[in-house]
């Protein structure tokens, strides 16, 4: 039994093709996860990159505690269930069950032992003195999985075990499957294509699409809550309706116009998550609504007229547990059967009589409304809002916010007028949180710079100026109204009610009183002017271009140096092995780009040369612009450093903290 961490795990086969990219997650002792996705998604090719079968490109793999990239698939621990069953069809059943057990040479007694409770779990016992020929597809099945159960593995991948059976058999298998996993109590890894598999079997699930995560959550919270469109769309039978709408806020109700200037009211409270830039009336929006949330059944009809339609039957699909109707809202359109802008499916109970050629009245269940981005296709309803949009004024550096007055720091400077705010959901602190910081102790490894370098040419700039940076308090504090609170998996999302206008906020768990304190990080909130950005946040990231080289530290021995910009920092030896192992022979003559916070960087007594452009005074923390070789670097000041604008400075970064990509091929290594 283990836990799984990827971090940042690539495949990229020759000629540049990414199978799989950028993939990240932490997965739990115990958890059954399902991948799932179309063809070509990447999905078989994760599972095999953890079953050791294919070459990671990139990135991390850890089983336990223990990173595995280079650990061989028989030492890894785990046992994989194939789509084939992959059967010895010379050996009985037992003799399947016993192979891997005989080759490990365990005692006759022992094996017999496993194979016999295998068989009893998976209900074979009587088939283990047959061949697979004389088996079904579903006895040989669990008999590929009991192959798998004697190892007593860490981990079980099973890659779309059940494609090969007919309907009934899967899903029979897979309840079989979900009650193995509950025996046995370790992790599970399935991968399918079938979405009705993933939602009633995995306690996550992870949807792929062209090599990308599009989402990973658990069945209901992607079937309430879907990311995307294509996630929308691929999570339930039939899939979303979609329309092209526009949305227009009167007062405390949402005008949605759609599909053939049709019009629906809803209360406004229902996207109160989404940025007001949507409900202009003339932002073009995608509109989803499944089938089962449209509604034919004259109580609903009569309940909800604000979101009523009328429209025509096309076809009825009668499947005797339900039917579904397919009208279409644009019967003049003369669209093929591909082209369902204006298609509606709606499911209803089957003992709802509806015939083709029937005019209908609908109603829309307006709280079950999803909408998207039409260029990004990404939900503009998010369960976390990255930021919260309000509207403030400036009047003699006094900004005018949330029925409060805040004085602007000098690193802010506005003109008098009025402003429109971007504050990040994250940026609102509660109850004196503070800020996050870095804190650099004990960073440098035992004696790495102490080593004598043969090449006097490539000195190796010092990190011992690093110092702790103690976390410092943000600005003004404001009195807020806790209105909701929601727990969005493991985050706690605060709906505050500050000065009568509603704000998103990221809390500790601990909060459960109904008035906080908040502050909020002036230095990460944008403002704009008549929709033009007069003032960006200060950069969360700098960026600098890299290299990693090699120097020689004695007759066998070499060091590996991270050379950014123009100046040599001993490599951890993280950095190194994740980059060997990402670009291998090669990895001496990519270009590297490595980023780091503004918490990352301090003065150093040997290091980069850089002057000091500007510095930034937030009141709470001030900042130094750095100009390292054209271009920009923020540094935090620490309170005993003294930097004026105009002055010279070495600097150093700390590798410890760095995020690193292959320029070259656009991967991410950390």
């Amino acid at each position: 039994m283990a836990s799984l961490s990827l971090k940042h795990i690539y495949k990229v086969y020759d000629g540049g093709v990414k199978a799989v990219n950028d993939f990240n997650m932490e997965i739990e002792d115990k958890e059954f996860i399902v991948f799932v996705g179309p063809s070509g998604c990447g999905k078989s090719t994760t599972l095999r990159m953890i079953a050791g079968l294919e070459e990671i490109s990139a990135g991390e793999l850890m089983i336990g505690d223990e990173v595995v990239n280079d650990v061989e698939p028989k030492d890894r621990n785990i046992a994989m269930v194939f789509q084939n069953y992959a059967l010895y069809p010379h050996m009985t059943v037992r003799e399947n069950m016993e192979f891997a057990l005989k080759l490990k040479k365990l005692p006759q007694e022992e094996i017999d032992r496993q194979v016999n409770e295998a068989a009893r779990i998976l209900d074979i016992t009587q088939y283990l003195d047959r061949k697979p020929r004389a088996l079904s597809g579903g006895q040989r099945q669990r008999v590929s999985l009991g192959r798998a159960i004697v190892r007593s593995p860490k981990v079980f991948l099973l890659d779309e075990p059940l494609s090969n059976l007919d309907a009934k058999l899967r899903a029979q298998m897979r309840t079989e499957i979900s009650k193995l996993h509950d025996r046995l109590q370790t992790t599970f890894i399935y991968v399918t294509h079938d979405q009705v598999e993933a939602m009633t079997m995995g306690t996550r699930i992870v949807v792929m699409k062209l090599g990308y995560v599009q989402q990973i959550d658990t069945p209901q919270n992607l079937y309430n809550y879907p990311g995307n469109v294509f996630v929308a769309g691929f999570i339930g039978t039939p899939q979303m309706n979609f329309f092209e709408a526009t949305l227009k806020k009167n007062g405390d109700k949402v005008e949605i116009t759609f599909a053939n200037n049709r019009k629906l009211t809803v209360p406004a409270k229902n996207f109160i998550k989404a940025k007001s830039k949507y409900f202009d009336g003339e932002t073009t929006v995608i509109m989803g609504i499944r089938p089962e949330d449209i509604h034919i059944d004259e109580s609903f009809v009569m309940e909800n007229p604000d979101t009523v339609i009328e429209t025509e039957v096309g076809i009825v699909e009668d499947l005797g547990s339900e039917s579904i109707v397919y009208c279409d809202l644009d019967p003049e359109s003369n669209a093929d059967l591909t082209d369902t802008k204006s298609r509606l499916v709606i499911k209803v109970d089957p003992r709802t009589k509806v015939y083709k050629g029937d005019k209908i009245k609908v109603a829309f269940d307006g709280g079950r409304i999803h909408l998207f981005d039409k260029e990004t296709e990404n939900t503009i309803l998010p369960r976390i809002p990255a930021s919260n949009e309000i509207s403030a004024k400036v009047e003699h550096g006094v900004l005018k916010v949330l029925g409060n007055d805040i004085t602007l720091p000098s690193a802010i400077s506005l003109a008098d007028g009025d402003y429109e705010l971007s504050i990040p959901t994250d940026a609102i602190l509660i109850d004196g949180a503070r800020g996050e910081t870095q804190e650099f102790e004990d960073l440098v490894e035992p004696n790495n710079y102490e080593t004598k370098y043969l090449n006097k040419k490539a000195p190796v700039c010092s990190l011992r100026s690093f110092a702790p940076i103690a976390p410092v308090a943000m600005g003004e504090k404001l009195d807020a109204t806790v209105v909701n609170k929601e727990l969005v998996n493991k985050t706690v999302l605060l709906e505050l009610d500050v000065g009568g206008e509603i704000l998103f906020a990221i809390a500790p768990e601990s909060v459960d009183l109904e008035k906080v304190q908040i502050s909020i990080d002036l230095k990460r909130v944008q403002f704009r002017r008549g929709g033009e950005v007069v003032k960006e946040p200060l950069a969360e990231r700098n960026n600098l271009s890299a290299h990693l080289i090699s120097e020689k530290a004695g007759k066998k021995t070499f060091n590996y140096l991270l050379k950014v910009e123009d100046c040599n920092f001993l490599s951890t030896k993280t950095i190194s092995d994740k980059l060997i192992t990402a670009s291998g022979r090669k990895v001496f003559s990519v270009n590297l780009a490595v980023d780091f916070t503004p918490y990352g960087v301090v003065k150093a007594e040997d290091g980069i040369k850089a002057s000091v452009t500007n510095i930034l005074d937030y009141g709470t923390e001030k900042f130094a612009e750095l100009n390292i070789n054209g271009k920009t670097v923020n540094m935090f000041i620490p309170s005993d450093l003294d930097l004026n604008e105009g002055d010279y400075v070495t600097v150093a970064v700390n590798p410890y903290t760095l995020g690193i990509v292959d320029s070259d091929r656009d991967i991410r290594v950390i």
